[in-house]
């Protein structure tokens, strides 16, 4: 997990499709639920691919779904937008879930969006994107995604 002192102040904020908006966030955890069934799929086709992203699963197993409920649990809160902190547990499968279009950067924020297709040789490639980034035994998600300071979060307004 990313937690070195530089990133302590360091966040992604996410907005979402707004309230009330439940066709959409159907259709979006339904991805996360295909997404998790094509990276099954891919372990059976690449038997090496577990070893080579093991340094991702070193506190859980990758499941799109378990991410996917988290994010809602947090937009519940606000039913908005919420900001997620480099050091969050989720981090990791934040970066991956942008790589593979479950969000787009606009501006300074991510918008939740549902992707085209999760594929599994496309979620194969993030994961070994993401496990590329390790330094020092631990994986530095901030390399694919874009972060936001305190100061830069003064400046940063959602749109109604």
């Amino acid at each position: 997990m990313a937690n070195s002192l530089r990133n302590k102040d360091r966040w992604v904020l996410v907005e979402g499709p707004g309230p009330g908006e439940a066709e959409f966030l159907g259709r979006w955890l339904l991805a996360a639920a295909a997404a998790d069934r094509a990276l099954q799929e891919r372990f059976k086709q690449n038997e090496i691919l577990k070893e080579q992203i093991s340094s991702v699963e070193i506190v859980y197993q990758i499941r799109f779904s378990s991410a996917a409920t988290k994010i809602l649990e947090l937009l519940m809160k606000d039913l908005t937008a919420f900001s997620l902190p480099i050091q969050s547990d989720w981090i990791d499968l934040f970066a991956v879930m942008a790589d593979l279009g479950f969000f787009c950067l606009t501006g300074e924020r991510y918008q939740m969006t549902v992707p085209c297709e999760a594929s599994g040789c496309a979620i194969e490639a993030s994961l070994l994107k993401l496990a590329a980034t390790e330094h020092r035994f631990a994986l530095q998600p901030e390399h694919m995604i874009h972060c936001i300071s305190e100061m830069d979060g003064d400046h940063v307004a959602f749109e109604a």
